[in-house]
């Protein structure tokens, strides 16, 4: 399995667990919509923080999912955890260590709270594959501001912990090697003391435009990857050299 489901009282841990990369493919999407929902029922869980084993958090989407008809049934399969996460309205902490990348720094970029160590760094580098992140356009504009998400959809680059913190990304930055601590004393002072029926509802109040544009927005941006992105040749030939380890040639077209 690719995917640790451990429940500790009040807070369920969703821990990847194929390192080095803990790359998201379709059956961890399917693991982790399962997770969600089942503990998401519980009344009493206050909190899941998303983990991962090894030195990274995961480099982000399985490429071999982006190519036709695999993409068709990935993309639905992976925003079904952000609609899972939407409907619950439980609160996550995502505990980042390592490269936060793709769709693995959209799932972290969801999250309530981010918790990273030192050697974190974030990026959505899908615009070096000719592709685009559909959740990232919804949730890194409520993070961080439409002006700077923009520049790091449309530039792909890499985002160090102390500027993640900086830009209110990274809610708390911790020393390499601290990460489970500092996970843990931020439910301990944030999350533990409240009432997990006051938590949820604050929650969905508290982010109801990111939660319209989950349900509203997001369906959108997956037709336009689907219908228009991937009717372009070079959305194909970025994924195809990608997988091929060599250089894309674009055409424009």
């Amino acid at each position: 399995m690719s995917l640790a489901v451990l429940r500790r009282g009040d807070v369920c841990e969703l821990r990847l667990s194929a390192p080095p990369g803990n790359v998201i493919d379709r059956p961890l999407c399917e693991d982790l919509l399962s997770a969600i929902r089942e503990q998401g029922n519980d009344r009493h869980l206050k909190a899941f923080v998303l983990s991962a084993e090894g030195k990274h958090f995961s480099y982000g989407a399985s490429v071999p999912d982006h190519v036709k008809g695999k993409m068709e049934d990935f993309l639905p399969a992976f925003h079904g955890i952000f609609h899972a996460l939407a409907e619950c309205s439980v609160p996550a902490v995502a505990a980042v260590r390592g490269l936060c990348l793709g769709g693995a720094f959209e799932l972290a970029s969801f999250a309530s709270f981010v918790v990273a160590e030192r050697n974190a760094s974030f990026a959505v580098p899908e615009i070096t594959l000719g592709v685009f992140p559909p959740v990232a356009c919804l949730t890194l504009p409520w993070k961080i501001g439409g002006a700077r998400a923009e520049e790091m959809i449309l530039s792909g680059r890499r985002m160090g912990a102390d500027e993640a913190k900086e830009c209110g990304l990274v809610s708390v930055l911790c020393g390499d090697g601290e990460l489970e601590s500092a996970v843990e004393r931020l439910l301990d002072e944030q999350i533990r003391p409240k009432s997990a029926a006051v938590l949820r509802l604050v929650t969905r109040e508290a982010r109801g435009p990111l939660l319209d544009d989950i349900e509203l927005r997001l369906p959108e941006l997956e037709r336009v990857y689907l219908a228009e992105l991937m009717g372009l040749r070079d959305a194909n030939e970025g994924i195809a050299a990608f997988l091929e380890k060599r250089k894309p040639k674009w055409e424009d077209r």
